[in-house]
């Protein structure tokens, strides 16, 4: 693995923004692993930009919890901690059990035919062991509901608090193994949908964006 992420173009809103994008997306994903060092002017090179950038991304990241960085020695990824996968976990939950609810009065057959393609589209990408297309789709399953109730500001408020989760799904998570139960947990949420049964749609959102715990006793850090 090397210590510095793969090259990417950075989004031309902001450079700071843009680096600070790529290096969450790169510890989320596992390009970067726990523990692993970062170091700010090998960054700054492989991206063409200047330091400045790169340290205030880096201190972004710090202040959510994706890096530790030491003044006399350096920046790492930081471990994954049970406090902080736990505490996003429940914020997570609270917030898209009410928007799964919100969504069985919203959804047209067009928005369920919508995330049937999604849900079979993951099918696909398990089948063909494409790990990293499967994340991206149920990204985009959960966040299609957001919209759908025209919630999609508060998606964008998870996002940085989601980091937690999402890396420990990627680096712990055997996403081969678990792909057909995710699959089955979408067309649980999907039927729920369908029927516009909240309490049913409530509990099969609660019992799919609950699995993620059963793999912290393992493999977690506490702080």
């Amino acid at each position: 693995m090397l210590d510095t992420p793969r090259q990417t173009h950075i989004r031309p809103r902001s450079t700071a923004a843009g680096v600070y994008e790529m290096l969450r997306n790169d510890i989320v994903l596992g390009v970067l692993r726990p523990q692993q060092p970062i170091r700010e002017a090998d960054i700054a090179a492989s991206l063409s930009v200047s330091r400045t950038p790169v340290r205030e991304a880096l201190l972004r990241l710090a202040n959510l919890g994706l890096v530790e960085i030491f003044p006399q020695s350096g920046t790492v990824v930081a471990p994954i901690r049970v406090e902080k996968v736990k505490a996003a976990q429940l914020i997570r939950e609270v917030v898209e059990v009410e928007i799964s609810r919100r969504a069985c009065h919203a959804m047209e057959q067009a928005d369920l035919d919508t995330l049937a393609g999604i849900i079979d589209e993951q099918a696909f990408a398990s089948r063909r062991q494409d790990m990293r297309r499967f994340y991206e789709l149920d990204e985009a399953f959960h966040r299609f509901i957001f919209a759908a109730v025209d919630c999609l500001a508060a998606a964008d408020e998870l996002e940085d608090m989601k980091a937690h989760l999402n890396r420990l799904r990627f680096v712990t998570v055997n996403w081969p193994n678990r792909s057909d139960s995710i699959i089955a947990e979408h067309r649980d949420i999907l039927a729920g949908l369908a029927a516009a049964d909240e309490e049913a749609t409530a509990i099969a959102m609660r019992n799919h964006l609950r699995t993620i715990l059963q793999a912290l006793d393992a493999v977690a850090v506490r702080a």
